[in-house]
Parts: C-alpha cells; structure tokens; sequence
C-alpha cells in the first residue's frame, strides 16, 4: 500500500507526519503543540500542510476537540508503523540490546472484552514454547488510564482511547468499521441484511456508563428512527452468549463479529446497512516513562506481530 512512493519522498518534511500521528493521539491541537513542545500555530501551519500532501480534511473539529476523517483512519496504521521503524533504526539501545524472555516474568495486559476474544488466544499461542506468562485484566476505551497505572499494567490496548496525554504512547495497531451479528439459525437470512430489515428487528446494544450506545442512536435518531432495544449488555461476550438462540441483533466492531462468529457456527455476520464514518482505531497504549524499556519494546513487538493477519484481512475487506 504505497501511500507515498520514491519518486515524491524527497519533498515530504517527514516531521509532518509525525505531527499527524501525534493529532491522532491527542484529538486536540492545543494538546498535540504541548506534546511536541511546539506553539499551536506551528502544529496548525503543519496540518495545513498535511491536509494539501493528502489530499484530505484529515481532521473536522468537533465539541470535544477533532475528529480524524475515514482517510485519516484508514493512513493512521501506515504512518505509524513507518515511523516507529525508522525509529528503532535511530534507538541505538534497541539496537544493541534486546530483552530476553526469562522464566517467571508476568506481562500485565489491560483488554477491552472485545478485544480479549481476538488477542488472549493468539497470545498464548505465539509464546506457547517461552518462559513467561500473562495476567489479563478488564478495560475499556474511557477507564483504560486507570487501569494503567493503578494496576501498574505494561500495556493497555483498546479501541479510540479517550483522555490521552503527554504522559503516555501509543501504536495504532489496525483500523476497523462495524458489523451485524446475529443467530442465522432463528433469521435464517439468504442474503445480506436490507436497511430496512436492520431498522426493524430487535437490538441488543452494548454500553460502558450505563447510558446510550454512541453514535448508532445518534444515527437512528437524526434518520427519524427509533430502535427496538430489547437489551442493553455492559460487554460483547455477555451479548454474544444471550443472542443465540434469539431474534437480538448485535451491531459491533468487524473484527470482533467475525472472531465470534469462528467459535460458534449459529452466528452469521454481515455487513451494517449503514454509512457509517468514521470508523475506528485499536490503539496498544503505554506509559511513556516505559518508551525505551527492552522488556516493554519486546511486548509491543510481539504485540504488532500477533495482530498483523487482523490487520492485513480488514485492509482487504475496505
């Protein structure tokens, strides 16, 4: 995916995108100038910029700061991922040293529940033949803060991290949409679910505060439709579990529907009859006091790794 080719390299100040990656961490250009210890205008005059090199908006400003564009989502992973190359490339310590897998080491994960249906087994599998072991704790995408640093965790990884700050970093690890999950052997569906077949069966929806499911009742409502919520769940695989065997539709994140739908052949998944933009990043988030720590490095590797067939399979579904 040549997003930017030889032939033009050689006129991109690449501190620009670094400036992007920093934007789609903080959400907010006053936060971004403080990160990169750079005056507001600065990190604006380099947006401008970006926005002409990429030929996209990138970001729209919203209530709570910005908002990045289904092109900034779906770029994000990329940049990323060439930046933290050529920063290793520049980390003499990464070069010269490496962590070694040691018996007893305990490496604590903060996971998003939907999160922890893709990564745990993929997890295990990969250091099956190391030394170590993994102590997996509960987050989500607003109280992952907390979880990192009241249980002293090495890593958080969640979708669209809320609060970010100076004080922590962060690896895009793959973009993701939505998709609808429901028993096929109750709706015994032939073909792809219609707009109106979705509007009208019943929903289980999925919160975090107790409140609204976000943008999908924003949609309905702004449409002038109102959903038939029979159930509202505080996780995915509480959901999961009630709608087999039940009319309930789930709407949630592709990549989940799909690692679902693999254990249990009652599921089908198909894709939201929806527009919905934008979509979503999963972020692998940790204290930036542990940057250069080899036993830190070492799991945000194994990290990017595990998570390199999910990433490869949602590119080719966009």
């Amino acid at each position: 995916m040549g997003y930017i080719t030889e032939m033009n390299i050689s006129k991109i100040d690449l501190n620009l995108l670094v400036v992007f990656t920093v934007l789609m961490r903080e959400r907010s250009v006053t936060r971004a100038a403080k990160s990169l210890f750079l005056t507001q205008s600065a990190v604006s005059a380099s947006l401008k910029k970006l926005r002409v090199l990429l030929q996209d908006e990138l970001f729209v400003r919203t209530s709570h700061g910005i908002a990045p564009t289904v092109k900034a989502v779906r770029i994000a992973p990329v940049i990323k991922e060439a930046i933290n190359s050529i920063s290793s490339v520049l980390d003499e310590t990464a070069v010269d040293e490496s962590y070694r897998a040691k018996e007893g080491d305990v490496f604590k994960i903060g996971l998003s529940d939907e999160l922890e249906c893709l990564m745990i087994k993929k997890l295990l599998a990969v250091s099956a033949d190391l030394p170590i072991s993994f102590a997996f704790y509960p987050t989500n995408s607003h109280f992952w803060h907390k979880a990192l640093h009241d249980e002293g965790l090495d890593l958080v990884i969640v979708s669209n991290p809320k609060n970010m700050s100076s004080q922590h970093q962060s690896h895009v690890l793959f973009a993701s949409s939505y998709s609808c999950v429901f028993d096929n052997h109750i709706h015994r569906l032939t073909h792809k679910i219609t707009f109106e077949e979705y509007v009208n069966k019943l929903h289980g929806r999925v919160v975090f505060d107790g409140g609204r499911a976000g943008f999908l009742d924003e949609y309905f409502e702004a449409e002038g439709y109102k959903r038939q919520v029979k159930a509202t769940f505080f996780n995915y695989s509480t959901a999961v579990n009630a709608i087999i065997g039940s009319p309930l539709l789930l709407t949630m994140p592709t990549y989940a529907a799909h690692t679902y739908a693999e254990n249990n052949v009652k599921l089908a998944v198909h894709p939201v009859p929806l527009i919905l933009a934008p979509s979503f990043v999963v972020e692998a988030i940790w204290d930036i006091k542990k940057q250069t720590d080899l036993r830190n490095l070492w799991l945000r590797d194994l990290v990017v790794n595990v998570t390199a067939e999910t990433r490869t399979n949602l590119r080719s579904n966009q």
